[in-house]
């Protein structure tokens, strides 16, 4: 599943946000609706949504845990918050969040306490207070999450061959599909 569009999405929404130098959830939402953003979701493949969600999200919080600049690092919670709340599957998916990226959170909060942005407590406040996030201790980019979900695959590939090497190696069943039904019926009919 390429979700290249879907990030270069985000990536554009946050560009946005970053250039009209908000610091507000409204400023976001007014992006968020100006540039139709909801419609990320008829895209959406048919199979894999967690995937997919998880996808959004990591990338999303890529933007959020960032050092680049405060207004990247709030638009990225602003559309992490975004992208759960418009979400059209019930129940909604939790947003993945590891410990690191928790104390990434923490650290925002606070620096937007300093700089007098009220919102950002109060929107992180109403998440922990919701059970948006599901808190896990291994941190998952978007890269390794691919990456885990191929090699995970390939271990339950090679599983399933050892399982069918074990069953169909010399035994009754393999004799009676290849038809040697002279070696099964001396062998397990006397």
């Amino acid at each position: 599943m390429d979700l290249c569009l879907f990030k270069q999405d985000i990536d554009d929404l946050i560009h946005e946000f970053v250039e009209s130098e908000s610091s507000t959830l409204n400023d976001m939402k007014r992006i968020w609706l100006s540039m139709k953003f909801s419609y990320i979701y008829e895209a959406s493949p048919s199979t894999n949504l967690a995937f997919f969600m998880q996808s959004l999200y990591a990338h999303t919080i890529s933007h959020m845990v960032n050092v680049d600049s405060l207004t990247c690092r709030l638009g990225g919670l602003y559309c992490l918050y975004c992208l759960y709340e418009t979400q059209p599957f019930k129940p909604p998916f939790k947003i993945y969040l590891s410990l690191r990226e928790m104390e990434k959170l923490k650290t925002l909060v606070a620096e937007a306490k300093e700089m007098g942005i009220k919102v950002v407590p109060a929107l992180v406040k109403r998440m922990m207070e919701t059970n948006m996030f599901l808190f896990g201790f291994v941190d998952l980019n978007e890269g390794s999450v691919s990456e885990t979900i191929n090699s995970l695959t390939k271990l339950q590939d090679a599983r399933i061959q050892v399982a069918y090497e074990k069953l169909f190696t010399d035994t009754a069943i393999e004799q009676y599909i290849s038809m040697d039904l002279v070696s099964y019926t001396t062998r397990y009919i006397k």
